[in-house]
C-alpha cells in the first residue's frame, strides 16, 4: 500500500532528510568527517553505526520498500520520531508540520473577530455566552445574555454557525452593524472586528470578581492585568479565578500573571536542571500587585502545568488567603523547550523540572484540591461517535448507554438507571423523547437521535451552565461565607 503526504510535508521531509544523508555519507568519506560530525552535532560517527546500517538495509532492500513514496523521507522522519520517544517522558515530542501549527495555534491564543462565545438558542440565534476582555465586543459593549439577532445585513438565525464567523472575519478592521435584544428591548451597535485574545474572561459581581483563564498564551499575562485592575476599579477584594480545563502554556505568561497578585521579590516557582542547579524565578518588578482579600481557584484534572506552577505560587506565598476547590489537578511539574526548524516542524523537549517556592515537586500527582466538589456527572458525560456505538435498542449493553441515559435524565424523561445497560424503561423513555422532537419513534437510538440529544442537551447547559456549576457554586459560598 502506498502512503501519501502532502506536497508540504514531502518538501520538509526531504530537506532533513538530506541533512541526515549528508551525515551518514559521511561516515565512510575520510578522518575529516569525523571532525566535522563532531563540530556540526558533537557526535562521535561511531555511535551512528547502527543508524546507517538500518537506514541502509531498510533503503535499499526491504521488500515493502518499493510499495512506499517517498521511503527515504519517511525513513527520516520514523527515526526522529522514535529518538524522541521516551515513556519516562510523555511530554517530549517531535511535531511534525501539522502538530507544529496546532500545537503553535494553541499557545497564540489570538483570533480575528469580535470576540464573543456563543451558543444557538431555540430560535437559532447567538446568545452571548462570553466576552474575551479588550475585544471588540468588550470595547463595545457587548454583554453575556445579548442575544445577537442581525450581522450586518444577515439574520444570525437564518445562516450557519460557520458562516457567521466568515462574515464576522471578512470585516476584520471595518465598522460592523450588530442587532440585538437585551432584557427584552432591542440594541444596535457598531463594532470593528479585529484580532483578539481568546484566554482571559472578566466578570463583576455583587461583592466579587471572577476571571476565567484558559490558557497561558502570549497576551494573557497583559490581559489578566487588565482584568485584575477593571476589578480593583470597581473596588472588589474578593476573586475566584477559573483554571479549569487550563492545560497550561507560557511560563512566561504564568510569571507576569502572578506578579499581578503577589508581593514583591515573592518567589513564583524553582527550576531543578539536570545537573541539579536549582534557579529561581521571582515576579516582574514592572508590576504593581492587586491587594486581594480572598482568592478562590477552581481547578480539575486538566488543570496542567503553567495552571500549578500558578497555582503552587499562589498557594506557598499567600497561604490563608487562598483556597483551591474541585479535584486534583493534572500533575505536570516539568518545563519543555521548543526548538522550531526551518521545515516548520519542530522539537519540544523536556528541559527541566519545576517545584513550587517551598520547594515541591508535584509531578505525576498534582495538587490536591482544599476543597474537594466533583463535578456532575452530565457535566462530565461523553459518548463515542464509531459507527457501531452510535446505534443500539433496549437490553443490549454498550459503551453509549451511560450517556444516553445520563442525557434523558438530564432532560426530565423518566429513566431507572445510568450505567451501561440500556434497559427497557431507558427505552420508553428515549421513545418518548424521539416523539416529543418529530423523530421515527422507536425506542432505538440512532445516529439522528444522537444528533437531537446532543442539540438539546447544549441548550440546557448553556441556559443553566453557572445553577449547574457546582464547584462554581461552592467558590460562590465560600467567598459570600467570609
Amino acid at each position: 500500500m502506498k502512503k501519501t503526504k502532502k506536497p508540504s510535508e514531502r518538501q520538509s521531509a526531504k530537506q532533513k532528510g538530506l541533512i541526515l544523508l549528508l551525515c551518514v555519507a559521511c561516515f565512510g568519506a575520510g578522518v575529516s568527517v569525523p571532525m566535522l560530525i563532531e563540530k556540526a552535532k558533537g557526535i562521535d560517527s561511531q555511535e551512528f553505526s547502527k543508524l546507517e546500517t538500518v537506514y541502509s538495509l531498510l533503503k535499499n532492500q526491504w521488500y515493502y520498500g518499493a510499495q512506499i513514496e517517498n521511503l527515504e523521507d519517511q525513513l527520516i522522519e520514523q527515526s526522529i520520531v522514535g529518538m524522541s520517544s521516551n515513556e519516562i517522558d510523555p511530554h517530549t515530542n517531535y511535531l511534525g508540520l501539522d502538530q507544529a501549527k496546532d500545537f503553535s495555534d494553541a499557545l497564540s491564543g489570538s483570533n480575528v473577530g469580535i470576540g464573543t462565545g456563543f451558543y444557538r438558542d431555540a430560535d437559532n440565534n447567538m446568545v452571548v455566552k462570553s466576552v474575551f476582555i479588550d475585544s471588540a465586543a468588550d470595547q463595545a459593549g457587548i454583554q453575556e445574555g445579548d442575544v445577537i439577532t442581525k450581522v450586518g445585513s444577515k439574520m444570525v438565525s437564518d445562516i450557519s454557525s460557520e458562516d457567521l464567523i466568515t462574515l464576522i472575519q471578512n470585516h476584520d478592521g471595518q465598522n460592523l452593524d450588530i442587532t440585538l435584544m437585551r432584557n427584552g428591548e432591542p440594541k444596535n451597535v457598531h463594532v470593528v472586528p479585529g484580532v483578539y485574545d481568546s484566554t482571559v474572561i472578566c466578570r463583576e459581581f455583587d461583592g466579587y470578581g471572577e476571571i476565567v483563564l484558559s490558557s497561558f498564551s502570549e497576551h494573557s499575562g497583559q490581559d489578566f492585568k487588565k482584568a485584575v485592575e477593571r476589578l480593583q476599579e470597581k473596588g472588589i477584594k474578593k476573586i475566584i479565578i477559573d483554571l479549569r480545563n487550563n492545560t497550561g502554556g507560557y511560563l512566561d505568561a504564568a510569571i507576569q500573571i502572578a506578579s499581578s497578585l503577589l508581593p514583591k521579590e515573592s518567589i513564583v516557582f524553582k527550576e531543578k536542571t539536570r545537573n541539579g542547579k536549582i534557579e529561581e524565578s521571582e515576579v516582574l518588578d514592572s508590576y504593581t500587585p492587586a491587594q486581594f482579600d480572598q482568592i478562590v481557584l477552581l481547578q480539575n484534572e486538566n488543570s496542567a502545568s503553567a495552571s500549578e506552577v500558578l497555582i503552587g505560587a499562589l498557594k506557598d506565598n499567600l497561604k490563608d488567603k487562598v483556597t483551591t476547590i474541585g479535584s486534583t489537578s493534572y500533575g505536570k511539574g516539568t518545563k519543555q523547550v521548543l526548538v522550531p526548524f526551518s521545515d516548520g516542524t519542530s522539537l519540544k523537549y523536556t528541559e527541566s523540572e519545576w517545584l513550587t517556592p517551598s520547594g515541591e515537586s508535584i509531578n505525576n500527582k498534582g495538587f490536591a484540591p482544599d476543597v474537594e466538589v466533583e463535578d456532575t456527572a452530565i457535566r462530565q458525560s461523553y459518548y463515542s461517535t464509531q459507527e457501531e456505538d452510535l446505534e443500539f435498542e433496549q437490553d443490549s449493553v454498550n459503551p453509549n448507554a451511560q450517556a444516553l441515559q445520563l442525557f434523558l435524565q438530564y432532560l426530565d424523561y423518566p429513566v431507572d438507571r445510568v450505567d451501561s445497560y440500556f434497559s427497557a424503561q431507558s427505552a420508553q423513555a428515549l421513545k418518548q423523547f424521539q416523539e416529543d422532537h418529530q423523530l421515527e419513534a422507536n425506542g432505538k437510538v440512532d445516529a439522528k437521535t444522537w444528533e437531537v440529544l446532543e442539540q438539546e442537551v447544549s441548550l440546557k447547559m448553556n441556559q443553566k451552565e453557572m445553577e449547574d456549576d457546582v464547584q462554581l457554586q461552592k467558590a460562590i459560598e465560600l467567598i459570600k461565607a467570609e
